[in-house]
């Protein structure tokens, strides 16, 4: 796939689809209010950290095909960090499930395996 704008976008609205269907547990169901708050967390998290990466990612494909000799970074440290402020934060506020939390900053980012597959079989149609 040349371009990955489709695909960020796929996945972007994919998460926002399953923190509002979160949300709308969180007010209808308050036995799993503190599962959906963890949650829904985990994906703004995921989301900041898959957007990001593709930004990054797109500055050093220029950087590579205008032959500019800047050394780049994926900017791991920086998403890394992010996801441990995202949990410290869970850990200190009881009301966010920390489970839930941690495996909600990595949906993103699996999201991106099927909504790749998916727009390569759509464009190859």
């Amino acid at each position: 796939m040349d371009n990955m704008t489709p695909m960020i976008n796929t996945v972007t609205r994919v998460t926002l689809v399953l923190m509002a269907g979160l949300l709308m547990g969180w007010a209808l169901h308050h036995e799993t209010r503190e599962f959906t708050l963890g949650m829904t967390l985990g994906l703004v998290a995921g989301l900041v950290n898959f957007r990001y990466l593709a930004v990054k990612v797109r500055r050093v494909t220029q950087s590579i095909a205008s032959n500019e000799g800047n050394a780049f970074s994926l900017g791991f440290v920086t998403r890394i960090s992010f996801a441990i402020l995202v949990t410290m934060f869970a850990v200190k506020i009881e009301h966010f499930s920390l489970v839930a939390t941690i495996s909600g900053v990595f949906i993103p980012q699996l999201l991106a395996i099927p909504a790749g597959i998916y727009l390569s079989v759509k464009n190859k149609l």
